[in-house]
């Protein structure tokens, strides 16, 4: 594949969009057409989930160049060496500064950073803003726990931030939501060295909020059940969609029963449904009841992480065309370029550098509806697909296993 080329034309578009022809008697370009809206404030509320589990609000005064997060439900730790309280109903805040050192001014002044929201000075948190969509990287955390009766130890680990993805514009009646659906995602235990986990399967939702979902992978492959409780409107008043006792795709470390939570935010985009459920794994080292979390201790439940579910009908080659952004699973930006049936993931700061991108080519066959397959451009002939594309609303998900103990995972948005 040409990524080099496809890279450029789809740089050089946009700037080419807003030059004339060149003649004198040529009439004035019009201006062009921004990404994102012209100001927000904290009247725009995003709600959406994070790569870790967590459940946030997310708000941007662009003239007052400020950031605000809403931790409404966690699975992170407040403090390192304990596993309770979480991050649940803090808030954290501070300052934007507009990006610079993506190739164009027209995707710059729809990129902020947040300031003081990484923990590594070198990676900064930033967030991409579209039109009812934001996505990026929210603050991050140091982990460490010693374990609860010699099982469930947490090595000590700094995450400088982690995958956001959040909508201005959300679906809060269940019926409307009603369907079945592809997911896919990625998910991690930290009471098992931050085990990663594989999500992939089959969802069914129904008008009442009662749901199946029929495992692809993971310890429940093969099987078809209602993972959790029905889905409802979730106490929090977030408008997410809650399921309760909601079992992991891998085992817990030190719990009879699941005793985690699901929260399912719908996003509403191009007249489309873009469902992001994150599984919000607990934990409790106490041996009475955690008056945080509720359980009787000592539990840890506490796989969590992020998928994405998308309609299970055709799609069409050439009509997800466009550039996404977003951030992986290994929490590195990537901007994933979509032409016919090829992709190109690369770094959105970094575009010419060949060593930061991944070439593939995509199958529209689809065996399952919905799910176009990819393999790496290049690939020995007759290899078998080892990536999924899913796609709603201008959002995609891609899960890779060219590497099964280290699956590959990004959502992205839609940029032009």
């Amino acid at each position: 594949m040409n990524w080099k080329f496809l890279t450029t034309l789809a740089l050089v578009a946009p700037m080419l969009g807003a030059c004339g022809g060149g003649g004198g008697d040529d009439p004035p370009a019009p201006a062009p057409v921004r990404l994102c809206p012209a100001s927000l404030d904290y009247n725009t509320v995003f709600t959406g989930g994070g790569g870790d589990g967590e459940l946030v609000k997310l708000q941007l005064d662009t003239t007052k160049m400020t950031w605000q997060i809403s931790y409404l439900e966690s699975p992170i730790p407040l403090t390192k060496g304990t596993v309770s309280p979480t991050r649940k109903g803090q808030s954290a805040n501070g300052t934007l500064t507009m990006e610079t050192l993506l190739p164009t001014q027209k995707l710059n002044q729809c990129a902020f950073r947040l300031n003081g929201a990484s923990l590594d000075p070198n990676r900064p948190a930033r967030i991409f803003v579209g039109e009812g969509v934001a996505g990026g990287t929210i603050p991050g955390a140091e982990i460490q726990f010693d374990g609860i009766l010699g099982q469930g130890a947490v090595p000590d680990t700094t995450f400088p931030y982690y995958p956001f993805i959040g909508f201005s514009t959300i679906e809060t009646d269940i019926a409307n939501v009603a369907g079945t659906y592809n997911q896919l995602g990625y998910h991690q235990i930290p009471s098992q060295s931050f085990a990663p986990v594989t999500v992939d399967s089959k969802i069914t939702i129904n008008a009442d909020g009662s749901w199946t979902e029929c495992d692809n992978v993971g310890i429940n492959a093969g099987k078809c059940q209602q993972p959790g409780t029905n889905l409802v409107q979730s106490a929090d008043g977030s408008g997410a969609f809650e399921t309760d006792n909601f079992p992991g795709q891998a085992k817990p470390t030190l719990a009879p029963t699941p005793v985690a939570k699901g929260y399912m935010i719908v996003g509403k985009l191009r007249g489309q449904n873009v469902p992001i459920l994150v599984r919000t794994g607990a934990a409790s080292a106490q041996p009475g009841l955690d008056p945080q979390t509720g359980l009787t201790g000592p539990v840890a439940d506490d796989e969590s992480g992020i998928s994405i579910l998308s309609p299970q009908s055709a799609i069409t080659q050439g009509s997800q065309d466009g550039e996404y952004i977003g951030v992986d699973s290994q929490f590195d930006y990537r901007t994933t370029a979509l032409a016919g049936a090829q992709a190109t993931l690369l770094d959105p700061f970094q575009p010419s550098q060949a060593s930061l991108a991944t070439a593939l080519d995509l199958d529209f066959t689809q065996g399952t509806p919905g799910v176009v397959t990819s393999i790496h451009t290049g690939a020995a002939a007759g290899s078998a697909s080892t990536g999924k594309f899913v796609f709603t609303g201008g959002v995609f998900g891609f899960l890779d296993l060219t590497t099964p103990q280290s699956p590959y995972f990004t959502i992205g948005a839609f940029v032009q």
